[in-house]
């Protein structure tokens, strides 16, 4: 078994008043204790907008801090919300990195909820098909030595993109879910699953069983 900690980066909050520097600095320490105590891997959320529940918008910015500061726990992205971001971009601070930790990341992409998308300008009801454009793109940007791309929502002329990851072909990529059509979207995509104990552990096995048969 192994075991993991995911942070929301949640703080108490009175107004608008947060102590954000001892937040993000109590966050490393614990980080760097986590490796140091054996812990197989860390995940970190992308939120916007939620006072009081999440203070990792660019978890990005503290993956950078972490590659120097540990030295052999897994450190993942749960989730890159894909809509929000160019896949081109999303690829180079993943590899980013990934090139910093010696290849110790774990990729894991999302959609995320109407009230952050329409905050960020983003129509919900585009969101699963900029997520499927999104997922296609990423791993052959990593792959390719030149890219190029003609979609619906974003186009990218002939193009290297750098860098490329260390884990070859690339990191682990998931899917966080929660219906069981998003299960079976995973498993047609050939990638994992992220998911959590917010529903009752019966109702996770039936959706672990229809990953598990769709990914055959």
């Amino acid at each position: 078994m192994r075991f993991g900690l995911l942070y929301e980066m949640q703080r108490p909050s009175k107004g608008t008043e947060i102590d954000w520097n001892t937040l993000y600095k109590e966050t490393l320490e614990q980080c760097e204790l986590a490796d140091q105590m054996g812990f197989d891997n860390l995940w970190f959320v992308e939120h916007h907008f939620l006072t009081g529940f999440s203070g990792s918008p660019c978890p990005e910015v503290m993956f950078g801090a972490l590659s120097q500061r540990t030295k052999r726990i897994r450190i993942g992205f749960g989730v890159s919300i894909l809509p929000y971001h160019h896949p081109v971009r999303v690829a180079e601070r993943v590899a980013m990195v990934d090139q910093l930790t010696d290849g110790r990341v774990e990729f894991g992409t999302g959609r995320s909820n109407a009230y952050e998308q329409t905050g960020l300008g983003i129509d919900p009801r585009d969101t699963r098909a900029m997520w499927e454009e999104s997922i296609t793109m990423i791993p052959q940007i990593w792959q390719s030595e030149e890219f190029s791309w003609k979609g619906r929502f974003w186009n990218v002329p002939p193009r290297r993109v750098l860098p490329k990851t260390y884990q070859k072909p690339h990191p682990p990529i998931y899917l966080a879910c929660t219906q069981t059509e998003s299960f079976k979207l995973a498993a047609a995509k050939g990638i994992g699953v992220l998911s959590s104990a917010s529903y009752a552990t019966s109702v996770l096995t039936e959706h672990v069983k229809v990953y598990r048969q769709n990914i055959q």
